[in-house]
């Protein structure tokens, strides 16, 4: 008798770069649920990289979380440097996902993170001001690849989307009509999207107690972005019993 089984079929180590050329789209936010992610739903070594000039937010976020003697379940190394690619190949041994926080106006660094990424999402609101950033962002990505030896899957997540439901779907005119736009540009968007919700911005911001510890307990809709992002990875194995 054999049971199907689901596992993950990973690069070793899947190297993930959140971007967008334009701070303020929730990058940081996104690289610490996806890394608590990875390492409470598949029990993966993850590294996040704060790879950000302009704001080290990550930086911040984790320090406040070390101070408060919270369990964190990945590493964090700030490293917001032309030579994010050397990070991350000296790293690479030890870790099974590696998750790069880059962009934030910084195109030099972007684009050195590019080469060694398995996944670039890059990241907008339902901001027109920032879904105009996103084809910039994938251009200074496709130079950057041009040399790369590896296949680059490009998605588009959408943050602080707006929310009115209506029989189970977001009817937002906002989101509707930028992710629409997106579609229509050919860019590959992720069908689940993470809302403007407060849960996410204390997390981020708040004190310990007051929402900060968020990441390790409650992961949110980056749960359904989680399972996403490693769907093409799922391998299914077939283990007699």
């Amino acid at each position: 008798m054999t049971n199907s089984v689901a596992s993950l079929d990973l690069p070793r180590p899947l190297v993930i770069t959140l971007g967008n050329l334009k701070g303020g789209v929730g990058k940081t936010t996104s690289a610490f649920f996806l890394a608590s992610y990875f390492a409470q739903m598949h029990e993966l070594r993850v590294l996040v990289i704060d790879a950000d000039p302009l704001s080290q937010t990550g930086y911040s976020w984790h320090r406040r979380l070390v101070r408060a003697e919270v369990d964190i379940p990945f590493t964090l190394i700030a490293f917001p440097s032309r030579h994010v690619g050397d990070c991350i190949a000296d790293n690479a041994a030890d870790y099974d996902v590696v998750i790069v926080d880059a962009g934030g106006e910084s195109a030099d660094i972007f684009k050195a993170a590019i080469p060694s990424t398995d996944e670039l999402v890059l990241l907008t609101s339902v901001s027109p001001s920032e879904v105009k950033r996103v084809p910039s962002t994938y251009r200074a990505a496709e130079e950057a690849a041009a040399g790369a030896d590896r296949e680059i899957r490009v998605r588009v997540l959408m943050t602080k989307v707006p929310v009115t439901m209506k029989n189970g779907v977001n009817i937002s005119t906002e989101y509707r009509t930028q992710r629409a736009y997106l579609e229509d540009a050919d860019y590959e968007v992720f069908a689940s999207c993470v809302s403007a919700w407060k849960w996410y911005r204390e997390a981020a911001d708040g004190e310990v107690g007051e929402g900060a510890e968020n990441p390790l307990q409650d992961l949110g809709e980056y749960r359904q972005v989680g399972d996403e992002l490693v769907e093409p990875y799922r391998a299914t194995l077939e283990v007699s019993a």
